[in-house]
């Protein structure tokens, strides 16, 4: 399947949860989906896609638009183009189902998102401490208005 028709039958497929499904380059695509369909919109890239190769996942922080952006990297074996499956939140609900029940090997990112972000996943299986030491005084380090560890204005 070309990058062309993904984007058109995903759109087809999906036609309530995709904000958006564009080729980047060859090779690349990009989709944002709307939370409330992540979690079924994930389960059909894998089973009808063929996005079985989870590749990394991070967040970004939009503060001056009041929001921020999980983003999962998903490899199709067979086509060889890779996915940025996209998925916005309000930063005063950050909240999101976990993808370890499509792609087990998205908890490591995860946990990063969320002591980087104060992303919380929902349902995540292991949800402890992963790169901040054990006596962290607080903040999100990533985040564009973290100010340092333990100060609050």
């Amino acid at each position: 399947m070309t990058e062309e028709a993904f984007v058109e039958a995903f759109q087809a497929t999906h036609p309530d949860l995709v904000v958006s499904a564009e080729v980047l380059n060859p090779k690349r695509v990009s989709v944002v989906v709307k939370r409330e369909g992540f979690l079924h919109v994930s389960r059909s890239l894998r089973d009808d896609f063929g996005f079985t190769h989870p590749v990394s996942g991070g967040a970004v922080d939009y503060p001056k638009e009041n929001r921020m952006q999980m983003i999962y990297y998903l490899m199709n074996p067979e086509s060889k183009f890779m996915l940025t499956f996209r998925v916005d939140l309000p930063r005063d609900d950050l909240t999101l189902p976990t993808l370890t029940q499509v792609w087990e090997a998205m908890s490591f990112h995860e946990r990063e998102a969320h002591e980087m972000f104060g992303i919380e996943f929902v349902d995540h299986p292991n949800m402890i401490p992963l790169l901040l030491p054990p006596d962290w005084r607080g903040g999100y380090p990533l985040r564009k208005d973290f100010k340092g560890e333990g100060i609050v204005e």
